[in-house]
């Protein structure tokens, strides 16, 4: 707000809606760091039985140190086009006892 008060006294032509803007993209790429995605390598699909066996580096979102293990999976979906070797980037959740993948992407 005080910005604005600055631009009108100044006469600037720097507009409400270009200062709104500046807090919504902060806090986009907040909301962005904030995701957990996990780094792995797929050594196993199981499509049927939604699974799928990765070799992962640690995943800060649960406090898993790096391992071998597999995930179930929330969605078939997310298997579509994954193949052993791939690298993969992920998402995993807690559910009980059980590591669950929310998202799955290939890696950059």
């Amino acid at each position: 707000m005080k910005n604005l008060l600055i631009a009108i006294l100044l006469g600037s032509t720097l507009t409400l809606p270009a200062l709104a803007a500046q807090p919504a993209a902060s806090a986009n790429a907040s909301a962005e760091a904030a995701v957990s995605w996990s780094q792995g390598e797929v050594r196993k699909v199981d499509l049927a039985g939604q699974k799928i066996t990765l070799r992962h580096g640690p995943i800060q979102s649960v406090g898993m140190p790096p391992m071998t293990m597999v995930f179930g999976v929330r969605e078939a979906a997310l298997l579509q086009g994954i193949s052993v070797g791939d690298k993969v980037r992920f998402q995993v959740e807690q559910q009980g006892s059980q590591f669950i993948v929310t998202e799955l992407q290939a890696a950059e």
